[in-house]
């Protein structure tokens, strides 16, 4: 004999959440704190975020290319010159070079409510994200030490 639900659908519904609320059906105990990522260096944990937010547009690797300027090379690039991309007249204006600091300015403001902007992200607002960032792109080729402050 199974089990057997009442006709009207608002009991029902009462039945059916006490049901699913019952230990018997909870999948497990609640979470306590968030999952974690295993651990990994400042450097990997950059690696992962730039992979999840950066590389679908900008290449990492000297041999790749895609949408956006590449990642290398870019400590002490003036921002919008790379021939062979198309910049918004925003980038091209910015008047800076690419180092640690205005990078981290950059990554830090979200571009959705800017004009003219072909770059659309949200920002990072967690320093250690931003941080870790920079540490992966510092050891890319092109970004050479001197190029970085």
């Amino acid at each position: 004999m199974g089990l057997r639900f009442p006709k009207r659908p608002a009991v029902r519904m009462l039945a059916l959440s006490f049901l699913i609320s019952s230990p018997t059906f909870a999948a497990g105990p609640p979470l306590q704190e968030p999952p974690r990522l295993p651990p990994m260096s400042e450097v990997e944990f950059g690696r992962l975020l730039v992979t999840q937010r950066c590389a679908n547009c900008h290449a990492v690797a000297p041999d790749e290319d895609r949408y956006a300027a590449p990642l290398h090379g870019l400590f002490g690039r003036k921002a919008g010159s790379l021939d062979g991309y198309t910049y918004s007249r925003n980038i091209k204006n910015l008047g800076i070079a690419w180092s640690a600091s205005t990078l981290d300015n950059w990554l830090a403001q979200t571009t959705f409510d800017t004009p003219d902007i072909r770059m659309r992200h949200v920002g990072i607002p967690m320093q250690d994200q931003r941080e870790a960032i920079l540490a992966f792109l510092k050891t890319l080729p092109g970004n050479a030490p001197s190029d970085q402050e």
